[in-house]
């Protein structure tokens, strides 16, 4: 192995302590050392505090303060901490007046419930902004004989636009209602919000024999208003209802507006009624559904649908289409869209395989700035098929998976004064590089692809891999609840092309 670079935890110390924004100077409030419950310290927290939870379950049920700003992260993320809310109501709501800079990080938010004309169970956004990453948003319910919305996450108001990232939305249910709309996400007729990167799956709307005229629409994502999805895994989602079933992993009903790049919507199900319309994606009335490098498979009924009777555009193209019944309906792909098998790596692992023709396939014209990484962190951009600039190079892969054969993960706990090993893989022996970084970036480096790290990259090391780089968290308080980003690069020996790694992120503590 190559001797690794001098370079050590002490300057990069010094970096860290230059490029500190003043939220992560902030001060940090302790769940329960300091605070009894999470509810009196987010009532004491001041605008860009931090509130750290150590892991447990915590029965309660928040109304977020009208304080921008605030961190509330779960020390040891969402497996180890659970806001559970008791079957008594929503269990997280906020307000108004709140921007992206508001975080909810690190959380199981469970057990919520509501009964009829409820909206939102787990999670409620009323006119705000917040960010919600890192969670997992599990068995929220909402049973009623009429309108049901959002059983996982309801969006409303004009003002809000938050953003979901990196959450799994799973196992929550619409149920017993006439009208259910949304069982993991809803977002409301003028709201507008961000999905990227999530897992959303399992979740039902359901209404018994005994109701008549039941509605499930939106099994995994309803839009009535504006909303941007990409890099999502929507799969096995939904909707068994006794009358009307539209969109088992998207609905987007006339007025909503909705833009899907890159996400892989599989194996959702439409079951029961008289009316089962768009197992993938379901598209009303007056809606505008733009589809760019999606995967649209096997879903039971219509991959993407659009209503006959309404004025809908869909523009789709650059996406795979394949095995649905049927692949289209009311809707003509664009001349470059496939029909092939994207070959996942099994029936419930939706990775693609090295043989999948979804590698390295979509212009990158259609990468968003704001989905620059895939469902797993990978960068958007890489080279794949390591055919370097003598082929495709470095483009985008149709779905939630950019595929790469390099990989990086991160050994030991991220708490401040520690040490964590970053280590980089690949199948074939090669060179690495790896650096670490506070912020982000986008810049595409031919034929490697997406350099994410930012203006403060900082080298950490060099070797060949298998190669595990040690990191020393500088012991500083300042540091709580900092992000900090790593990316490596890999060079096969007696190759012509490399691939940069997956962007891996710490939340110290």
């Amino acid at each position: 192995m190559r001797p690794r670079s001098s370079l050590a935890a002490v300057p990069f110390a010094f970096l860290l302590a230059l490029s500190l924004a003043p939220a992560a100077a902030a001060q940090a409030l302790l769940v329960p050392s300091q605070y009894p419950t999470i509810a009196a310290a987010l009532a004491a927290a001041p605008a860009n505090a931090t509130v750290l939870v150590a892991p447990g379950t915590y029965a309660e049920r928040l109304t977020w303060p009208a304080v921008d700003g605030i961190r509330l992260v779960g020390e040891q993320g969402a497996a180890a901490t659970t806001i559970d809310g008791g079957a008594g109501g929503t269990v997280v709501a906020f307000g108004s007046g709140l921007t992206r800079a508001t975080v909810l990080a690190g959380f199981t938010i469970s057990n919520g419930f509501l009964g009829s004309s409820g909206r939102g169970a787990g999670i409620s956004i009323s006119g705000g902004s917040p960010t919600i990453r890192d969670c997992r948003i599990t068995g929220n319910a909402i049973d009623g004989t009429t309108w049901n919305y959002g059983g996982g996450v309801y969006v409303s108001g004009g003002a809000a636009n938050p953003l979901l990232q990196r959450n799994e939305i799973d196992g929550n249910e619409l149920r017993n209602g006439s009208w259910n709309y949304g069982a993991g996400v809803h977002v409301a007729s003028g709201a507008r919000a961000d999905l990227i990167g999530n897992h959303v799956h399992d979740n039902r709307n359901l209404s018994p024999a005994a109701v008549s005229g039941g509605r499930g629409h939106g099994g995994g994502v309803y839009v009535a208003g504006t909303a941007l999805l990409a890099s999502n895994l929507i799969a096995g989602n939904t909707n068994a209802t006794t009358s009307w079933n539209y969109g088992g992993g998207v609905a987007v009903p006339s007025g909503g507006t909705a833009t899907l790049h890159n996400n892989t919507i599989a194996g959702n199900v439409l079951t029961g009624g008289n009316w089962r319309y768009g197992g993938g994606v379901y598209v009303d009335g007056t809606a505008n559904v733009t589809m760019r490098g999606n995967i649209v498979a096997a879903n039971a009924g219509a991959g993407i649908y659009r209503s006959s009777t309404g004025t809908g555009i869909v523009d789709s193209d650059w996406d795979d289409v394949w095995n649905n019944s049927p692949d289209y309906s009311g809707v003509t792909p664009g001349g470059n869209s496939i029909t092939l098998d994207p070959k996942f790596a099994s029936a419930t692992d939706y990775h693609l395989l090295p043989s999948s023709p979804c590698i390295d396939e979509v212009p990158n014209a259609h990468l968003l700035p704001v989905a620059a990484v895939d469902l797993d962190g990978n960068p958007r951009q890489i080279d794949g098929d390591l055919d370097g600039s003598g082929g495709d190079g470095a483009r985008l892969d149709f779905g939630a998976d950019e595929f790469a054969e390099a990989r990086l993960a991160v050994i030991g706990s991220p708490q401040i004064g520690t040490t964590v090993v970053w280590s980089l893989a690949m199948p074939q022996p090669s060179l690495t590089w790896f650096a670490v970084a506070l912020d982000t970036g986008n810049l595409l480096v031919e034929p490697y692809g997406n350099l994410l790290l930012g203006q403060s990259a900082f080298l950490v090391g060099l070797g060949a891999t298998p190669a595990g780089f040690p990191f020393a968290i500088p012991n500083d308080p300042t540091l709580r609840a900092v992000l900090i980003h790593g990316q490596g690069l890999v060079l096969p020996l007696g190759g012509t092309a490399g691939q940069f790694t997956n962007l891996a992120s710490l939340t110290t503590f």
